[in-house]
C-alpha cells in the first residue's frame, strides 16, 4: 500500500462513485496542485465537493486511488421498526 496522499475533488463525489481528483504536492510554502489527475473511488460512505480536499492512498488490493479521510462523512440513514 502506497502512502497517504492528499488530493482535492475536480468534481463532486458521492459515496460509492469515482470522481476525477488531482494529487497535491508541497511546492516549500503550501500544497499545490499537480499534474496528476486520478479517478478517486469512494468505498466506505464519504461525500465531498468540487474544491474539497482530503486525503487518498492508492490500495494493493484494489489497484485504485481511494479515499481514506479529510471529507464529510455521509449521515447515516436511520430506519424506523
Amino acid at each position: 500500500m502506497h502512502g497517504l496522499r492528499r488530493f482535492e475533488l475536480l468534481e463532486n463525489l458521492e459515496p460509492g462513485s469515482v470522481a476525477k481528483a488531482v494529487l497535491l504536492t508541497w511546492d516549500g510554502e503550501r500544497y499545490a496542485r499537480s499534474k496528476m489527475v486520478i479517478d478517486l473511488h469512494e468505498f466506505v460512505g464519504m461525500h465531498g465537493l468540487r474544491g474539497d480536499r482530503g486525503f487518498a492512498l492508492h490500495s494493493d488490493e484494489s489497484g485504485k486511488w481511494e479515499v481514506a479521510s479529510g471529507l464529510s462523512q455521509q449521515s447515516p440513514q436511520w430506519s424506523h421498526v
